[in-house]
Parts: C-alpha cells; sequence; structure tokens
C-alpha cells in the first residue's frame, strides 16, 4: 500500500514538474525579443514624425492665417508640447523634438542626442548627407530622424531680415532664453525622437 502511494506521488511530481516547464517555455516565446531590421524602424519614425507635424502644421496654419505670426508663437508655445504627450500616448511610445538651439528648455537634448545633432551638422557642413540614427537598448528602439527648416518658419526662426520686432518682442516672451534664431531654409532645426518600447513591431 505504501509502495503504491510513493508511487502516486512520484508520478504526481513529474507531471506538475512537466507542466512547469511547458509553461516556462511558453512564456519564454512570449516574451522573445523580435529582430526589427532598421528599414521597418526608419519607415515608422518617418510616419510618425510626419504625422506629428501635419497635425502641428494645421494648427500654426489656421493660426497664422487668423492672426499672423504673433497668433501662430501663441499656439506653438501652447500647444507643441501638449501634441506630442498626447501622440506619445495614442502610439504607446515616446516622442520628442530637440535641438541644439533649442527654442523651449524642456527641448533641449541629452547628451547622447547632442552628440548626433553635432554629427549631423559637421557632415552637412562638408557637403554630406545625413541619414536617421538607430539605436537599441534592452529591447527599446530609438529613432532619431533629422528636422529640416521649411520656409515658412523662417518668420518666426529666420534672421532680423525676417523677423520682424514685434515678433521678437513675442518670441521673447514666450521663450526668454531662445536659441532657435538666424535659420535659413533647409538648415538643420534639430531632430525628432521616438522611442519604441519593447514588442512595439511583434503586432506590426
Amino acid at each position: 500500500m505504501i509502495k503504491n502511494i510513493l508511487a502516486i506521488a512520484f508520478l504526481s511530481s513529474s507531471i506538475l514538474m512537466s507542466c512547469n516547464s511547458n509553461d516556462t517555455k511558453k512564456a519564454d516565446v512570449k516574451t522573445e525579443t523580435i529582430n526589427v531590421a532598421d528599414s521597418t524602424v526608419i519607415k515608422e519614425g518617418k510616419k510618425i514624425a510626419m504625422g506629428t507635424f501635419k497635425i502641428l502644421g494645421s494648427k500654426l496654419k489656421m493660426a497664422i492665417k487668423s492672426g499672423g505670426p504673433i497668433a501662430g508663437i501663441d499656439v506653438c508655445s501652447s500647444e507643441a508640447m501638449k501634441l506630442t504627450d498626447s501622440l506619445s500616448n495614442i502610439y504607446n511610445l515616446t516622442l520628442k523634438r530637440t535641438s541644439l538651439k533649442y527654442r523651449n528648455e524642456e527641448n533641449a537634448p541629452n547628451s547622447s542626442e547632442k552628440i548626433i545633432l553635432e554629427n549631423w551638422q559637421t557632415q552637412l557642413d562638408g557637403g554630406n548627407p545625413i541619414k536617421p540614427s538607430i539605436t537599441r537598448n534592452d529591447g527599446e528602439i530609438t529613432f532619431v530622424g533629422p528636422i529640416k527648416l521649411k520656409q515658412q518658419c523662417i518668420v518666426c526662426h529666420g534672421s532680423d531680415d525676417f523677423v520682424t520686432p514685434d515678433v521678437r518682442l513675442k518670441l521673447k516672451e514666450h521663450y526668454p532664453t531662445d536659441l532657435a534664431r538666424d535659420y535659413k531654409e533647409g538648415d538643420l532645426r534639430g531632430a525628432w525622437v521616438i522611442t519604441f518600447p519593447k514588442d512595439y513591431f511583434s503586432s506590426k
């Protein structure tokens, strides 16, 4: 009788260990990191960046059309950060804009972003093309894509030949430490920084 009980106990233990082993294997499959190609990251990064710029650009155009550059500054100062935060939540990622010559101190680059921006500027100064940067860290993927200054942005980011005194005054009111000045069309304005969390691309 005792032998039978011991046999049953051993068999039950073996079954439980087998089940636990299978569960562990299933869990490992679920958490396996997806190997995402750079081209896929760049495509997704550009899509999100362009979509964000399109929304912000639309708001700015409407404001400038109704109230000139002054109204555009009001919209940009109040809506830009809210928009990036909102889209970060919608896409379930981290989205920001940064620049070596930032207007809002909250957009200042961190050390790695600063290096990328400086390298880009050096390449452009040498007449060479630049391309997005991709870094990977413990499953997260960060896309950094360049922002070039567009012609319509000159009225707020250009030299004194394009930016009127009243606009300069309004900019100082909103951005006391403003550095984003004296740009020309096509200059490197800054970068989009998009950090995709682990498994972001698993459902793509």
